[in-house]
């Protein structure tokens, strides 16, 4: 069992999970920590200040490698390079690997998601079923409706040329020439690609499962996976996956009290123990786990959700007593759902009921619509609320009382909108980057007014690199992040007094963050690692094994199994097919086949077998003892190699396992196993 990194950011996880061949993907988020590089753009019909910024000039320029003495697509302001074009995006695969060989997929919510159509339009034989909860769907969905409206915008308002991204001497002319305030998307400008169109959503979600929490999903018949409840956002979830781990190979997953053959793997997500409106976080299932990957955590301890919030509401209330209008860059979902109850809570306390809410989006009505038909997965106290005939949340009661406004982003087209806003309000609006959507358009219009202000409420970007562009600002301007995810103190507690993993899996950049237990072995990753998790043996085979009826065993009598050993044997003749370690066993057409009446069975004596061996023509053998030992230190591993690694065995107490290319040198191999039955109880 291998795991492949692919991502350098621990809160941007994908990877790849490879078990007996079978690759299983875990998340595939798209990266947006570049979009700082570029410039503002507002919708069409609104204006266009920077469209008037001079042109970025090449001044090395060089005749002779025919370079552009000017770029179009880069412009400076503030002394300050930007890129001056529609938002292009980058994804996380990499060459190394052929992700048309992926079979399953299995996303933990909405975040994580919004790469998947850049891989189907990539990967045309790409058929792999993606798991996820249905709202993880529907807000997935919406999200990427939402950013290719938002860049279809932006396409109407520039026309661009691309061909200066693809000469690598443009971008050592202008680091010269730049120095230190080069573009760090200069390093992958080259893997920029255009947004996704609709096509290739509606290509990906075609591929999607539903499932629900605890439901158990066979994956293949060795490996099944429960979506676990993660308590982040609607919908969101950690993954539990149970592997059939006998001999390194696959076997059927059969229902038992006694998992004594399995090995349990979570891939833990953003997960929260705050009490939000989405089902509570479980992690009963996780613990004394094997194995647990650790994703997505809260990096600053200094974020207390709680004490977050009453800041906000403070900036809030004062910034509306100064007669100003409050602007919250946010995401169309997930936290605004519950700004939109909290400040009303705070406006029925303070009594300021004539303060209005605005959600800006082009899929506001939609997301709104979505969330209210989502009891199933929000707290229980909301649940019993809506059997009642109460909506889960109190967005209907809102619009009725016109406490909330929702408005389609292409209604701001026209400017006379926004003087139209009724002041003192709060409005709640994309992207959090400030680099296209509604925003683009209210941070201009009301950023001369020192009575307005603007609260950030996402730590993804640095607040001041994003208002950068639209200097000078009058307007008040606040950073109070809002974040419910597992901080390092919170996840130390869960990790040493309640799930206690054997193994725990984790970027290298929580490794000195994270209590050090010496009953939890730890190993770090970075980007493109490929590490081999350690292996979990068992004693029991849980195979299922299926014999055709007209086929009679015949019991086999042994003296070394009388009063020792409960053990049985039966030897069985007939055509045996293995898959996943399904065993159907069927009648031999061929009735002139010799039978034997022998079996090989129990540990394998060594002097036996290297004399066969001989016997078998195998001479010149490299005999090495391994230092590695099946439960009992007698049972010592000895690897076998003949011919400078033309064959290679490995005998274990348990399984011998056989490295050889050569059919023929494979059955005389084998030949040599079975001759003299060497096997002892």
């Amino acid at each position: 069992m291998r795991l492949y990194c692919l991502s350098d950011d621990p809160n941007l996880p994908c990877f790849i999970l490879t078990i007996n061949g079978r690759s299983i993907l875990l998340d595939f988020p798209l990266p947006i920590d570049h979009l700082l590089d570029y410039l503002p753009i507002p919708s069409p019909g609104c204006l266009n200040r920077f469209s008037s910024l001079p042109k970025y000039k090449l001044l090395s320029y060089n005749k002779e490698n025919n370079l552009p003495q000017q770029i179009n697509e880069l412009r400076l302001l503030h002394n300050q390079l930007y890129i001056y074009s529609p938002i292009e995006f980058y994804t996380l695969d990499s060459n190394q690997y052929d992700f048309s060989l992926i079979d399953i997929i299995l996303i933990s919510n909405y975040e994580t998601f919004l790469g998947l159509p850049y891989l189907f339009k990539k990967y045309k034989n790409l058929h792999a079923q993606i798991y996820l909860t249905e709202p993880t769907y529907r807000f997935g969905q919406q999200l990427m409706y939402e950013m290719v409206a938002y860049v279809e915008q932006q396409s109407k308002m520039i026309q661009t040329n691309n061909e200066w991204k693809y000469d690598s001497n443009i971008f050592d002319a202008i680091e010269e020439q730049q120095k230190d305030k080069k573009l760090k998307l200069f390093s992958y400008a080259q893997k920029l690609m255009p947004c996704y169109s609709m096509e290739y959503v509606d290509k990906c979600l075609s591929h999607v499962t539903i499932v629900h929490f605890n439901e158990q999903i066979d994956l293949y018949s060795s490996i099944r996976a429960s979506a676990i409840s993660s308590g982040y956002c609607l919908g969101s979830c950690n993954w539990q996956l149970d592997i059939n781990v006998n001999h390194n190979q696959t076997s059927k997953i059969e229902t038992s009290s006694s998992q004594s053959n399995h090995s349990s793997l979570i891939y833990m997500s953003s997960s929260t123990t705050l009490d939000t409106y989405s089902t509570k976080f479980n992690y009963d299932s996780f613990i004394n786990c094997d194995y647990l990957l650790l994703s997505n955590l809260c990096l600053s301890s200094a974020i207390d959700a709680s004490i977050n919030a009453n800041e906000l509401t403070i900036k809030i209330g004062n910034i509306l007593n100064d007669h100003g209008s409050v602007l919250i860059p946010c995401s169309s979902t997930g936290l605004v759902y519950h700004m939109f109850e909290f400040l009303t809570n705070y406006f029925e306390q303070t009594n300021l009921l004539n303060i209005h809410m605005y959600f800006i989006s082009p899929i506001s009505n939609a997301n709104l619509s979505i969330s209210n038909a989502m009891s199933e997965w929000v707290t229980e106290q909301r649940q019993i609320a809506s059997f009642s005939g109460t909506p889960p949340f109190k967005h209907n009661e809102l619009i009725k009382s016109k406490c909330l406004i929702t408005i389609s982003s292409d209604r701001l087209d026209d400017t006379e909108t926004l003087i139209n806003f009724e002041q003192p309000s709060i409005i709640f609006t994309g992207h959090t980057s400030l680099r296209f959507g509604p925003i683009v358009q209210l941070i201009e219009k009301m950023k001369t007014s020192s009575s307005n202000g603007i609260i950030f409420i996402d730590n993804q970007y640095s607040y001041i690199d994003a208002l950068k562009p639209y200097q000078p600002i009058n307007m008040k301007c606040f950073y109070i992040p809002i974040d419910t995810r597992l901080n390092f103190s919170q996840i130390n507690i869960l990790l040493n007094d309640k799930i206690r993993p054997k193994n725990l899996i984790l970027h290298e950049n929580y490794f000195n963050d994270i209590i050090k237990n010496d009953k939890i072995n730890i190993l770090s990753y970075r980007k493109y690692d490929n590490i081999k998790l350690p292996s979990i043996n068992r004693y029991f085979i849980n195979g299922q094994l299926n014999i055709k009826s007209d086929i009679k065993p015949k019991l086999i009598s042994s003296s070394s199994s009388s009063s020792s050993s409960n053990l049985a044997i039966a030897s069985i003749h007939g055509h045996l097919d293995m898959c996943d370690y399904v065993y159907d066993i069927n009648e031999i057409d061929n009735e002139n086949i010799k039978q034997n009446n022998f079996i090989t069975y129990g540990k394998i004596d060594i002097d036996k077998f290297l004399i066969n061996l001989s016997k078998s023509g195998l001479f010149g053998l490299e005999i090495k003892y391994l230092n590695e030992y099946d439960n009992e230190q007698s049972n010592r591993s000895v690897e076998i190699k003949y011919n400078q690694d033309a064959a290679k065995i490995i005998v274990h107490s348990k399984q011998t396992d056989i490295q050889c290319n050569d059919p023929l040198l494979m059955n005389k191999i084998r030949d040599a196993l079975l001759m003299d039955n060497i096997g002892t109880l």
